[in-house]
């Protein structure tokens, strides 16, 4: 069995606009607040993501959990994004706007989404602004696509336009035990944001025991989630960078939509493209 059926409100997130994609005993939901896939399972009970059961999404809120879009920028927006040093979300402007249909199809091989947004204006367009670059295009357009098979989702995220832009698919998977945890294929190099991004150089295969949040600088195109008996193969491509990020206890305990012991429930795993030297498009 396999289609693409719209439905209203996912989990607790009540009214939320969302689609269901199935292609045999598979199934994802995708949001088209945010653009935000929301679950993903391979087959039925064997869920992937994590959403918070604080999430929320009304009064623009991002819904904490899934896989949130970042764009034009990644965490807080560089200077060279933000010349101004304007009040601005974190991670982008895509998180808390409504994204359109674009196209869907159901085949004997997948079945397969995409949603779009236009945005109009960047922070170092503003008037007066001057910067070494040349104006971007007066609209970008953010495409993401999923395609669905019996075995994997594939997620692509891209912008066709040439941008000084940032993005990252900021991924909450799932895990069973945080203490097992082990992510592996990530690299050895990496910027400790935790230690004002002090450049280090460690073992390869990370473990969780403390609050973790790197930017991983030179990962392979396959990395691997190992949790207890859950075993996860996630390819990337078209990426600089793959950040790795879990808040521990402390921190876990001042971010207002986790509940008690969330953190011990994920860990984000994201492929990204950070590089801000020239403008480019990107996918």
């Amino acid at each position: 069995m396999a289609g693409i059926t719209e439905i209203t409100g996912f989990a607790h997130l009540q009214d939320l606009p969302c689609y269901l994609l199935s292609f045999g005993e598979a199934t994802a939901v995708v949001s088209r607040y945010g653009g935000q896939v929301l679950s993903y399972q391979p087959s039925p009970g064997q869920e992937l993501l994590w959403l918070s059961p604080l999430a929320v999404w009304q009064q623009q809120q991002p819904i904490r959990g899934g896989v949130p879009v970042c764009w034009p920028w990644f965490g807080s927006a560089d200077s060279t994004l933000n010349p101004e040093q304007l009040s601005l979300p974190n991670h982008g402007l895509v998180r808390t706007r409504h994204w359109t249909l674009q196209q869907s199809n159901v085949s004997a091989e997948h079945c397969e989404l995409c949603l779009s947004i236009a945005v109009e204006a960047f922070p170092y367009q503003t008037k007066g602004v001057l910067t070494k670059l040349a104006e971007p295009a007066k609209t970008a357009e953010l495409r993401l696509t999923l395609r669905l098979t019996a075995t994997s989702l594939s997620i692509n995220l891209s912008c066709e336009q040439p941008l000084l832009q940032q993005a990252a698919l900021h991924s909450y998977f799932k895990v069973d035990n945080l203490a097992q945890t082990q992510v592996s294929g990530i690299g050895e190099h990496y910027l400790d944001k935790v230690l004002q991004n002090r450049l280090v150089t460690a073992d390869p295969d990370l473990r969780f025991n403390k609050e973790i949040d790197r930017i991983y600088t030179q990962p392979t195109p396959v990395l691997a989630i190992k949790s207890g008996q859950q075993n996860l193969a996630i390819t990337q491509q078209g990426f600089d960078s793959t950040i790795v990020w879990n808040p521990g206890a402390a921190r876990s305990a001042t971010i207002t939509d986790f509940g008690q012991d969330s953190y011990q429930q994920f860990v984000c795993v994201e492929s990204a493209r950070l590089d801000l030297a020239a403008k480019r498009h990107f996918a």
